[in-house]
Order: C-alpha cells, then structure tokens, then sequence
C-alpha cells in the first residue's frame, strides 16, 4: 500500500471516530439545553470546525515566520502524508500556546532538509501524550545530557526529579535542604518514563533510584525534532555529535 493510501485510511478511521463522537455530544447536549439533536449537533461542529481553522492558521502563521527566521521562503524538504495528516490533525486540536509553538517548530524542522531528523509518525502520537511541562522537563534535561561538555558520573547517574523543572542537576546526599519532587513533576516523569522518553538510571553495580532520571535514544531523537534556535544547548550538542 502506497503512503498516501495509508494516509487517507488513516484520515477515514479519523473521520469516523470524530463523527461518532459529534453525534454523542449532539445528543447530550440537546438533551442539556432542550433543543434538536440537529441544531446541537451543527453548534458543536461549527464551534469545533473554527477553533480548528484557527489552530491550522496559527499553524502556518508561526511555521513560515520560523522559515523566515531561518532565511527560507518556502520548505526545502516534501514530506511524506502519512507524517504531515497527523501532525496538522494533532497541532490544530492543541490550544496552549508552548505546545502550538512546540507543533510549528517540529513542522518546520521536518520541512527543512539541512535539519537531521527522523520522520516517525510514532513522535506525533508521543507529542500529543505530552503537556507543556512534560515538554519542559525533557528540554532541560536534555540541555545538559546533550552538552559537548557533560560527563556522567557513575556513582551518582542521572538527574535528581526534585530539582525540576527548574534545572536538571544531581542529588548531593551531604547537601542540606534537597527539595522534594513536587507532584506535578512526578506525575510528568512518570508520563515521560511511560513514552520511554526517559528512563530509571542505574549506577555501575545496577543500583537504581526511582528519583534519578536519564535521557534515553528516543528522547535525544525527540528532542532533535522539536528543537529551534531558541534551544542553543540542544542543537550545539546535536552539531557536535
């Protein structure tokens, strides 16, 4: 099967699932409100039709702002549909501004071809499982994993979650006043450890510590991806790779 007719299956099965799901809320709320299946129905859908034609607006608007930063008029790089669909669908659902943002720096990345990356459909779906801190974490982790200049040390491997998101740095068990990990951000590490983006660090004798954290392969290929100009530490250390 070609790319673009795995893509549009895949639009189709999108495009039964939103029915099914406008018609649900249809019902509730006509049954909310006291008005026609129909007029609830058609409500819904011109309200979620707008906000999705002014995500993909916003879309476009920061992606070529982003090429223009850049020096590029126009891609440099067609990307396959089977990538693109998805990517367009997920980013024109999103209203935080940092994941919007987020959503048009990875577009541009992929459109443009003197960025290395990997164009798996597979990081659409892990993006969309991820929220703003959790996009947070991984960047600041990855700032430092990344660096030209970083070296792990063995004995005490990993990044301390309590310190985040402020910054990512070791757990000095002689230091007074370590912080504990807030909720949030365990919650965050346990969804980034979910997507395998980050991962339990062990010392050399396989001693691990649930509140140290490392950066895993998937996590360095993500963070290629979602990387701009803006993120110095990520793309220096990607460069220098």
């Amino acid at each position: 099967m070609s790319e673009e007719a795995k893509a549009v299956q895949e639009v189709a099965k999108t495009t039964g699932v939103a029915i099914r799901a406008v018609e649900k809320m249809g019902a509730f709320l006509s049954n909310v409100a006291g008005v026609p299946i129909a007029t609830a129905v058609g409500i819904f859908e011109d309200k979620l039709r707008y906000m999705r034609w002014e995500n993909q607006l916003n879309l476009i608007e920061k992606a070529n702002e982003k090429l223009a930063q850049r020096g590029l008029c126009s891609p440099t790089r067609l990307l396959p549909l089977q990538f693109t669909v998805p990517l367009v669908e997920a980013a024109s659902l999103e209203d935080d501004d940092y994941l919007q943002d987020l959503w048009a720096t990875v577009l541009v990345n992929a459109a443009d071809e003197t960025v290395d990356v990997q164009l798996r459909r597979a990081f659409i779906s892990i993006l969309e499982d991820m929220t703003s801190l959790d996009v947070l974490i991984l960047k600041v982790i990855g700032a430092v994993t990344l660096s030209p200049t970083y070296q792990l040390d063995v004995l005490n491997p990993g990044f301390y979650v309590g310190y985040l998101p402020e910054r990512a740095a070791p757990m000095d068990e002689f230091q007074d006043g370590i912080p504990q990990p807030k909720k949030e951000v365990r919650i965050s590490v346990g969804n980034l450890q979910r997507l395998n983006l980050l991962a339990i660090s062990q010392t050399v004798d396989g001693v691990s510590d649930p509140n140290h954290v490392k950066l895993t392969e998937l996590g360095k290929e993500l963070l290629r991806l979602c990387s701009s100009d803006g993120d110095s530490e990520v793309r220096h250390a990607h460069e220098a790779k």
